[in-house]
């Protein structure tokens, strides 16, 4: 479970203009959110201050009842997995990139080959640089990386965003597998009306500072 209790928070570089304000809303655990919002309302400062890459300035974000502010930030790294738009380190190969995710984990041993089974790629590909996969490749080895933590709550931005329709909708039935197997809580914020729908079981909006459910 996370909440967002009464929490204010101001757009970067803009401490004048909130893009939370009062905001209180909580998320259930083993759920998928879809959260709607046009271009510049603050969606994905909205995801890093889920897991204080953006500190709120006022009110709390709660991990189970417990203040994410107050956890050690490795805490709240493991925990709380974020996807952005273009995440993956190109420069790398499929392995580096799962490696450079795995200095937050607690376990001393990560199976690469059974990480990439979890989103459908082939280990073969563990040596390939990234750079040399297919944009929905790529998305999937950055799914696989942000579940070498083992979270208890996913956050995607726009993942789909860089994709054709048919890439797309097989990510996003990966992402509601992905969810529904590992029982996470999964918020994923789009522009896309049709993807909130597809794969949000509960879908909100965010506008005037707030995040209402839409029926």
């Amino acid at each position: 479970m996370l909440t967002l209790d009464s929490v204010w928070k101001s757009a970067p570089d803009q401490p004048q203009t909130y893009i939370l304000r009062d905001c209180t809303y909580t998320f259930e655990a083993e759920r998928i959110y879809a959260i709607l919002g046009t271009s510049g309302v603050g969606k994905t400062t909205l995801l890093r201050t889920l897991n204080n890459l953006a500190p709120v300035d006022k009110g709390r974000i709660l991990l189970r009842d417990r203040d994410i502010a107050m956890l050690h930030p490795g805490e709240v790294r493991r925990s709380v997995s974020i996807l952005f738009q273009t995440p993956a380190f190109v420069g790398l190969t499929v392995a580096e990139n799962l490696t450079f995710a795995r200095r937050f984990s607690r376990r001393n041993e990560v199976d690469f080959n059974t990480l990439l089974e979890r989103v459908h790629l082939d280990a073969s590909l563990l040596d390939r640089p990234v750079a040399n996969l297919s944009v929905g490749q790529q998305q999937r080895v950055c799914l696989a990386r942000t579940l070498v933590t083992r979270p208890e709550v996913l956050l995607l931005d726009e993942p789909t965003s860089a994709l054709d329709d048919n890439t797309a909708g097989h990510i996003l039935e990966l992402v509601g597998e992905i969810s529904d197997r590992e029982k996470l809580l999964t918020i994923f914020v789009t522009h896309r009306r049709s993807h909130a729908r597809k794969l949000g079981q509960v879908v909100l909006e965010l506008a005037d500072g707030k995040l209402n459910e839409l029926s």
